[in-house]
């Protein structure tokens, strides 16, 4: 039953979807006042494709590491893009060179999911078909363990543990050395949910976990006991797309306040300790947030994109230019935010103020997910796998 109600949910998707086509959206013009330069741009395998698939890079140190929904993962050098290394999950150790033929004729896809993760000198990630893989960083197969149900969320890394969380709602922490079980927290999920998990974050000997019935909470990282759990989002209406109240949004933790967005829900923040409520406000999303300083920065359901003070979530300056467009979450790079649309634009907004000041058209396949920073570089891997380093002055 549950499969054929996300069936359904996928199906209104792209009936609205085409419906908001036939709008014509214009893009809002902008008079470029900085000119981001593109360092270097390479590709890993076929991307995401036309999957919605949260797939995402990262940087560490000198080196980004990005994968493709395919198998594919691979690393490059941050300053000129050039290849290190790269691993086929669809070619395990031991598997015979006829094997790896037969497998790519007929089409075998490990189904890389959520995106990558680092820690303990190690790159961890999960696959639609509920593996948990580990990666040396030179790029050789630590272990890969099963888990029940799709992990469709970033590996959280920390305390001791990689934590991964699976479409049917269950959170799993494993050893990051051997991939052993070390516990595991199940959580009920509602008939109907968005296709997306929240990534777990792990913070101050607790895991900060969103569910797909509109709930935020807390584990204890060494046991997987839970510590408090709070709704940040309540079903209302009378159709079961309405009453969806999904936290797909990676929860945000600063100076031990927890902040969460649920889709047709609530933006709270609350304390890491007990899960009071310390504010609360009426913005919605399913898009990853970021903070920089003491502002946070949004963008909501439906394209707008906001900017909140931390300490009491009041509006700093909103930005309705892009409303009704398919947009990634922000980015925090300098001065600006990055953010891309599902047209291939890159959208360059003045942090202080919320103006454009840039536009960028990168690729025709579009983005899916939010940019990466390491503070000198921004990251963006579109759909068709393409990845690109820009820089501005």
């Amino acid at each position: 039953m549950k499969l054929q109600l996300k069936q359904v949910l996928l199906l209104s998707a792209v009936i609205l979807a085409g419906c908001s086509s036939k709008e014509k959206l214009v893009l809002p013009p902008v008079q470029n006042s900085i000119d981001p330069d593109v360092v270097w741009s390479t590709s890993i395998g076929s991307g995401v494709a036309h999957y919605e698939s949260s797939l995402t890079p990262i940087i560490v140190g000198d080196t980004v590491y990005a994968a493709s929904r395919e198998g594919l993962v691979a690393a490059y050098n941050l300053e000129n893009g050039k290849r290190k290394w790269q691993f086929d999950l669809r070619k395990p150790a031991g598997s015979s060179f006829w094997r790896g033929i037969s497998d790519v004729w007929s089409g075998d896809n490990a189904r890389i999911a959520g995106g990558l993760s680092y820690g303990y000198d190690k790159i961890y990630f999960g696959t639609e078909n509920g593996d948990v893989v580990a990666l040396s960083a030179d790029g050789e197969l630590v272990w890969r363990s099963e888990v029940k149900g799709e992990v469709l969320a970033k590996p959280a890394v920390g305390e001791g543990l990689v934590v991964v969380a699976t479409g049917a709602g269950t959170l799993v922490a494993l050893h990051p050395d051997t991939g052993e079980e070390r516990w595991q927290f199940e959580n009920e999920q509602p008939a109907l949910t968005l296709r997306g998990v929240s990534d777990p974050v792990i913070e101050a000997g607790g895991v900060i976990y969103g569910s797909g019935n509109g709930h935020i909470g807390v584990l204890i990282a060494e046991r997987g006991y839970q510590a408090w759990e709070e709704p940040i989002a309540v079903p209302k209406g009378s159709t079961d797309l309405s009453r969806l109240v999904d936290v797909d949004a990676r929860p945000l933790v600063v100076g031990g306040t927890v902040y969460s967005i649920a889709f047709n829900g609530e933006l709270v923040a609350l304390e890491l300790r007990t899960g009071r409520q310390l504010w609360k406000r009426d913005y919605a999303s399913f898009r990853n947030m970021t903070v920089a300083g003491d502002t946070l920065y949004l963008v909501d359901s439906v394209g707008r994109i906001y900017a909140l003070d931390v300490r009491s979530g009041s509006e700093k300056w909103s930005q309705f230019g892009l409303n009704k467009h398919y947009l990634t979450g922000p980015a925090v790079y300098k001065d600006y935010l990055v953010i891309g649309d599902n047209k291939g634009n890159l959208h360059w907004v003045n942090r202080q103020t919320g103006d454009f000041v840039a536009r960028q058209s990168m690729n025709s396949s579009g983005f899916y997910t939010e940019a990466v920073s390491n503070g000198s570089y921004v990251l963006v891997q579109s759909r068709n796998g393409k990845l690109v380093l820009l820089q501005t002055p």
